[in-house]
């Protein structure tokens, strides 16, 4: 890939990289919680509960985890084709990659594709003794990913509308209004109705062409 016009892209977790599930739904599954963080997400995406109540009732299930389990809870997500090559690609060409998401900055922190990302965003919770407390320690909400990403321009001296947003939903809204270019992928209608580009695809290098 030639260098890029697009210094920064900032890339959504769940729905975007990770397909056909959510950071939250893969550690409950290996905890035995699947049933109930389903729940939650559906009465999530049936905007009766926010981000405080989802995060809120969901921290107690993962209480007690340690960020060595979380890592290998974590190790099959079903990641979508090309991730790694697309990163790669992107990073070479000059690009800094930024993961701006709503799930829990503890499991953000340990993908196996963090290291091509300068910074993440996401819910926080405390450790105590090495392991997760079950408590939030920050929340964030829908405003969460355009708060994260304005923060790190401003002590980057870069301007919004050189950021590049990739997300599939909702909660990507804010970012893409603000962001200089949006890319809508495999999105649900609200998002694609504010989008600049939309693109439906299971392998993530057709987003290449986009961003040359």
């Amino acid at each position: 890939m030639s260098r890029t016009p697009h210094p920064v892209i900032v890339f959504d977790l769940d729905g975007t990289l990770l397909r056909g599930t959510t950071t939250s739904l893969v550690l409950a599954e290996a905890m035995g919680h699947r049933h109930a963080v389903e729940e939650l997400e559906r009465l999530y995406s049936a905007y009766e509960i926010d981000n405080f109540e989802f995060a809120s009732r969901e921290a107690a299930l993962f209480a007690g985890a340690t960020p060595a389990q979380i890592r290998e809870h974590l190790r099959p997500a079903p990641w979508i084709t090309g991730v790694k090559e697309t990163l790669t690609a992107l990073t070479e060409a000059g690009c800094t990659l930024l993961l701006a998401t709503l799930a829990w900055r503890f499991a953000a922190e340990e993908l196996e594709y963090r290291p091509w990302f300068t910074a993440v965003s996401g819910a926080g919770m405390d450790l105590e003794d090495g392991a997760l407390t079950g408590r939030v320690a920050q929340h964030i909400d829908e405003d969460g990913k355009l708060a994260f990403v304005e923060a790190w321009c401003r002590s980057h001296d870069v301007e919004l509308h050189e950021i590049v947003a990739v997300g599939d939903s909702r909660s990507d809204i804010p970012l893409f209004r603000a962001a200089g270019t949006s890319i809508a992928l495999n999105a649900t209608e609200d998002a694609r109705a504010v989008a600049d580009h939309v693109l439906d695809t299971e392998d993530l290098r057709d987003l290449l062409p986009l961003l040359r």
